[in-house]
């Protein structure tokens, strides 16, 4: 116990150096740690799905998907196929799939992780909404959007249910809103919009989460020809991002675009600015 004690606060160590956004010293980290507890199955099954996610967030996807494959292959035969750590590297493995375009792979090992984390957790419980959220992914870029809003809808009605907020419900509002701008209806979109920034700042405060509803706020009213407001939200998106360090990601790049294409309607046509 003493020693299993040990690893897991250099895992939790090793894990924390990718949320503070650097996931190389987190591979690196990862690396010195399973070679301290070569005969640990536990150990090297949660490092390998930390090295997974690591990578992916590297942009290897190859390295990246072994590494989660073989957690979840070692994780089913140490703890089982019904273990929450199993299940949850099982939804590791889905994302990472779905990033690098495998849809129906993703979707497959979603529904599983799903249909057993039902039968593991009961239906309304958060590792549910969790499941939910992440398998709505998939169907939401396979367009099936009724599938993907009713996971959704399901997985915020289990959160609202808890009694708190949670950042996961600025997650749903956020994608109800995409698909709402995918219908054409595009105030009902706004609106989500509105209420998942607003979470956002409540919960995160300044944020690359709060960032990205600023950028998403604005490109939906940019669609409705709100240039003004849709200005402002990307502006405010585009200088959030540079303050958090972020201001050379795609996401930020893409909204000072979008900023452009404003600030040029708004230039050709002051008068509906």
């Amino acid at each position: 116990m003493a020693s299993q004690r040990q690893w897991l606060g250099d895992l939790r160590a090793a894990l924390d150096l990718m949320k503070q956004g650097q996931p190389q010293s987190c591979i690196e980290a990862l690396e010195k740690l399973a070679a301290r507890y070569p005969d640990d199955a536990l150990c090297r099954a949660l490092v390998l799905d930390g090295m997974g996610r690591a990578n992916f967030a590297l942009q290897r996807p190859e390295a990246a998907i072994k590494a989660l494959e073989d957690s979840v292959e070692l994780l089913r035969s140490t703890l089982g196929p019904t273990a929450p750590m199993t299940l949850g590297a099982m939804q590791n493995l889905a994302h990472a799939l779905l990033g690098i375009g495998k849809v129906e792979e993703s979707l497959a090992i979603g529904r599983e992780s799903l249909h057993l984390t039902v039968e593991v957790c009961g239906p309304d419980s958060p590792q549910v909404a969790e499941a939910q959220l992440r398998l709505s992914a998939a169907y939401y870029r396979k367009r099936d959007f009724d599938r993907a809003e009713s996971l959704m809808r399901k997985a915020k009605e289990i959160w609202e249910k808890q009694g708190f907020c949670v950042p996961q419900l600025g997650v749903c509002l956020n994608n109800l809103g995409r698909i709402c701008e995918e219908r054409g209806q595009i105030n009902e979109g706004i609106a989500l919009h509105r209420q998942a920034l607003a979470l956002r700042r409540e919960l995160l405060g300044e944020n690359d989460e709060t960032a990205f509803s600023l950028g998403n706020l604005g490109v939906a009213l940019a669609s409705d020809g709100q240039w003004r407001e849709a200005a402002e939200s990307l502006q405010a998106a585009v200088e959030m991002y540079d303050r958090l360090g972020l201001g050379n990601g795609e996401e930020a790049q893409g909204y000072k675009k979008n900023l452009e294409v404003c600030l040029q309607a708004m230039a050709d046509t002051p008068s509906k600015a």
